[in-house]
């Protein structure tokens, strides 16, 4: 199957903006490359295509203002210098979109607006009300708030977890480079752009390295990462450049950048954000037998199944579920009962829950609608 018949039933797609694609070489933010794109959205708005915009360029922006030559290290300086980039980077957006008679709508954005349930919902509600009213959302990381522990520190990974928040069928990844090679581009004989990739391994994603620039963040390592997390999520994945590319002959399936094809189908919004999203507050370890279930079954998971915790997790968390001896987790899912609970009704029959804890409880430990599997879906380094 071509490019074309990929992707011709796709109406919804989140678009990331990288820093290199806005600034020049002063690192200011490039008027010039923010109306080209903006023209481009507004092209694709008007065939009916919703659009998201994930926009970097903040810091680099601030970095410009400021005459700063080198990133900065500590995260407070890096946060006051977000905030003066940020200021002109919306308005250079918002004038590029009203010259078209479109509207923008600024939407910033922490880890922690993804792992917990509740926010991630009024946020999948808040982007509806945007388009809904005609508005392209602009996203970008709040750096200005966000502490450490609660930062993804590159807009590649924020933009995989929009695209999963507004179900859009496609992410694409705009950078300085035309696509993924089997090397590096003007240094290694015989690198080649790839067109088209089926899974998005392990082994490509070591074979990448370090960040491209002052200004930037990420590098083709965190694009990878973020199509391997969109791709998992059922999702078409694009990395593409936004210096050459049309984002028009990308939607419709030209032979730009490098495609990566979803890995999964048919997961519920809330199985995604289980999966993908929503953080984990500890793990459990099963027996083989009950893996097997899971995995082959569809079943939910039962106490008897369950042979140890790690952590201190609460009813209604979400732990990671592996295989006693195995580090990796090959589910996710909303655990009915704490870790407390769970130790003392492991290994036994549902029946005797109620006799062992003195009151009735689910006969589910993590009952199947709340259990997401990972396995196969997302493979780590």
């Amino acid at each position: 199957m071509n490019r074309k018949n990929y992707l011709k039933e796709i109406d919804r797609v989140v678009i990331k903006v990288g820093t290199r694609v806005l600034t020049g070489a002063d690192n200011l933010i490039d008027p010039g490359r923010i109306e080209r794109l903006a023209a481009e959205v507004v092209a694709l708005c008007q065939r009916r295509t919703t659009v998201i915009l994930v926009s970097s360029g903040a810091v680099g922006a601030g970095m410009g203002r400021l005459g700063l030559a080198q990133y900065p290290k500590l995260i407070p300086d890096r946060q006051a210098v977000a905030a003066v980039g940020q200021v002109g980077l919306m308005k250079m957006w918002q004038q590029a979109f009203s010259g078209h008679g479109f509207r923008v709508g600024q939407v910033l954005l922490t880890a922690e607006d993804f792992q917990n349930r509740r926010r991630y919902v009024n946020l999948q509600n808040t982007f509806e009300s945007l388009f809904r009213l005609g508005v392209v959302p602009v996203v970008n990381e709040n750096d200005s708030v966000a502490v450490r522990e609660l930062r993804y520190g590159d807009n590649d990974t924020l933009s995989s977890q929009v695209a999963t928040v507004v179900d859009a069928g496609m992410l694409v990844i705009l950078t300085d480079i035309d696509g993924f090679y089997t090397g590096k581009p003007g240094r290694d004989d015989g690198a080649e752009r790839l067109s088209i990739v089926e899974r998005v391994s392990p082994e490509m994603v070591r074979s990448t390295r370090g960040k491209g620039s002052e200004v930037s963040i990420g590098g083709m390592r965190t694009k990878l990462e973020a199509a391997r997390l969109a791709t998992a999520a059922g999702r078409f994945c694009v990395i593409a450049s936004g210096l050459v590319h049309s984002l028009e002959g990308i939607m419709d399936g030209e032979d730009l950048g490098t495609l990566f094809l979803p890995l999964a189908e048919g997961m519920k919004r809330r199985k995604q954000w289980i999966a993908f999203s929503g953080r984990s507050r500890g793990k459990v370890l099963v027996d083989e037998g009950a893996r097997r279930a899971l995995l082959e079954r569809g079943v939910s998971l039962l106490a008897s199944g369950i042979r140890e915790t790690i952590g201190d997790f609460d009813s209604g968390d979400i732990v990671d579920i592996a295989t006693s001896g195995q580090d990796e987790p090959f589910a996710r899912g909303v655990t009915s009962y704490s870790a407390e609970d769970l130790g003392r009704i492991k290994g036994l029959h549902s029946s005797r829950i109620e006799q062992v804890l003195g009151h009735r409880g689910s006969e589910e430990v993590i009952h199947k609608d709340n259990l997401a599997l990972v396995e196969k879906i997302v493979s780590r380094d």
